[in-house]
């Protein structure tokens, strides 16, 4: 029995916002940037400080583009013609509505090398990049990606976050690596799949990723198609914010989730303090008793933390 009240803990919160978003058929960057801000004016509207978009959210671009030719030639256009124009857009809405916004991610060409990449925008500062480590047979063989090698930590206001695109959350070890030495309590997992079994992989493992490190996950997932535009012809999504699921938090570990395969916007108030408290007092501790068993895996990557902080 206890007998004194707990100890109080400093409140960390923070407001998250996921777009599910639905690709179309578009005829110019304008219609993009318009669809976009969009959303990213509703999210203001609830007032998010971080708002994230969905994996490859560029890839509508490939209309302006033109979608004729080789799939992996087509991604090297859209990432030649566009990468300048998509950050200039996010920089903006990030600066304009003062909201930390994962802009899904992007085709980048670092040198010969095409990557998919994730970034973050912020309201006056520069944007950090992540790019996706592992990568599915579909990206290796068809639109001919290559892997990236090293983890990006974000040390904001209400705590640390890292990004982890789609495929990445299906590796517990780079998630382990982020929270049990960098100190990331947020993942945010942009993400893309063509049917329900993809879209049942990545929440499975994001919501596995959350119990076992005791952190929040962030679900935002693609919906919609490009026509005649191969592997994306057609998106199935289910966004969703997850927690650990112990006493302070939803009994299912279910802060919120989308309806399936539809196009809106879902928002949950987290607070990274509560987590803490769950790590040392929760029913089960897994953050606190992975930190002295021997399971444990080598990176060879760099992993760089960047301060991002505006109070």
């Amino acid at each position: 029995m206890r007998f004194s009240a707990p100890k109080p803990v400093l409140s960390r919160p923070v407001r998250v916002c996921a777009v599910q978003y639905a690709l179309r058929t578009i005829s110019s960057f304008q219609e993009f940037a318009d669809h976009v801000e969009s959303f990213v004016d509703v999210a203001d509207d609830y007032d998010a400080d971080l708002i994230v978009f969905p994996e490859l959210l560029g890839v509508q671009l490939m209309g302006p583009t033109s979608g004729e030719g080789e799939p992996s030639d087509v991604m090297r256009r859209l990432a030649f013609e566009h990468t300048e124009h998509f950050d200039a857009l996010f920089m903006r809405l990030a600066k304009d509505y003062e909201r930390i916004i994962v802009g899904g991610s992007m085709p980048r060409l670092a040198g010969d090398r095409l990557l998919n990449v994730a970034s973050v925008y912020f309201p006056e500062a520069e944007p950090l990049h992540q790019a996706k480590l592992h990568l599915t047979p579909a990206e290796r063989k068809i639109w001919k990606f290559s892997p990236g090698r090293d983890l990006l930590v974000v040390d904001t206001d209400f705590g640390k976050f890292a990004v982890a695109i789609c495929y990445d959350v299906q590796f517990p070890e780079l998630v382990k690596i982020l929270c049990n030495h960098h100190g990331v309590e947020l993942l945010v997992v942009p993400y893309m799949t063509d049917d329900r079994r993809g879209t049942c992989r990545v929440t499975t493992c994001a919501r596995a990723r959350a119990i076992e490190n005791q952190i929040y996950t962030v679900t935002a997932g693609m919906v919609g198609s490009l026509p005649l535009m191969t592997d994306l012809t057609s998106q199935y999504a289910q966004s969703g914010i997850f927690t650990p699921a112990d006493l302070a938090f939803p009994m299912d570990g279910v802060a919120t989730e989308a309806a399936a395969n539809v196009e809106q916007v879902i928002v949950a108030d987290l607070d990274l303090a509560i987590l803490d408290r769950a790590r040392n007092h929760g029913s089960v501790q897994t953050f606190r008793d992975s930190q002295d068993d021997t399971l444990h895996t080598r990176f060879d990557g760099d992993v760089k933390t960047e301060i991002r902080r505006f109070s």
